[in-house]
């Protein structure tokens, strides 16, 4: 089986529509926490959703970006074909008047796709596993180079902690490898503190159903980490 039909496997379930909606509001109030407010009604405001597992994803993040500002611009990204089309039929069936642009691309040439500060949040979930950490720091170089100003981001991925986690990573890794057919990579938590701090973000840090899996918001600003919390 390709890889956009095993995702949909395990993502047809209901709750993974209640998972994302959670999430991205989630990620919203986190960013409060860092005394910062986002402002979803702009004229112009504009998001990424970059990379995506199949349109049920790509269809609860429009719904939240719609339902803040029906005027938003949302670009949905991702590398796989399947995944694409899958969408673009998703968007000309319940949104073809919407400022909806999909392109199939990789995310490491978005600065070829996206002009420089013009996003206002990039979304993205279990997106950074699949980055070697070269090409991690590239990313988000990218990243930076396309938010705004006083943009900001809401992410959901792995973070390694402790050999017992590391052990956990070789068994995920594997399993990707063989369900997915996809390479994944590990990234520590002080990985990412390191690079949110190089790429000057200031970023806080929450809890998901899975212990290993955080949540991060952050904002460009003055690069500091805030403690995490529960929640």
């Amino acid at each position: 089986m390709s890889y956009y039909k095993n995702f949909k496997l395990v993502f047809n379930n209901p709750l993974w529509n209640f998972y994302l909606r959670w999430a991205y509001a989630k990620g919203i109030t986190d960013l409060e926490r860092l005394d910062f407010r986002a402002d979803f009604s702009k004229p112009n405001f504009t998001c990424l959703l970059c990379g995506v597992a199949q349109e049920r994803t790509a269809g609860e993040f429009i719904k939240f970006a719609l339902q803040r500002n029906p005027n938003a611009k949302i670009w949905i990204i991702d590398i796989a074909e399947e995944q694409i089309r899958a969408i673009e039929k998703l968007v000309k069936q319940k949104y073809p008047n919407r400022n909806i642009r999909i392109q199939r691309i990789n995310a490491l040439e978005l600065d070829s796709l996206i002009p420089k500060a013009s996003l206002d949040w990039i979304e993205t979930d279990a997106f950074m596993q699949y980055f070697n950490s070269p090409s991690l720091s590239k990313l988000w170089d990218i990243w930076n180079q396309l938010l705004k100003p006083d943009g900001f981001i809401t992410i959901r991925d792995f973070s390694t902690t402790g050999s017992l986690v590391a052990v956990a990573d070789k068994f995920r890794i594997w399993l990707v490898k063989a369900w997915l057919k996809a390479k994944i990579f590990r990234h520590t938590k002080n990985e990412f503190y390191q690079l949110f701090k190089r790429c000057g973000f200031k970023a806080i840090e929450g809890l998901t159903p899975l212990p290993t899996y955080k949540r991060f918001s952050l904002i460009k600003r003055e690069p500091t980490w805030q403690t995490p919390f529960r929640s």
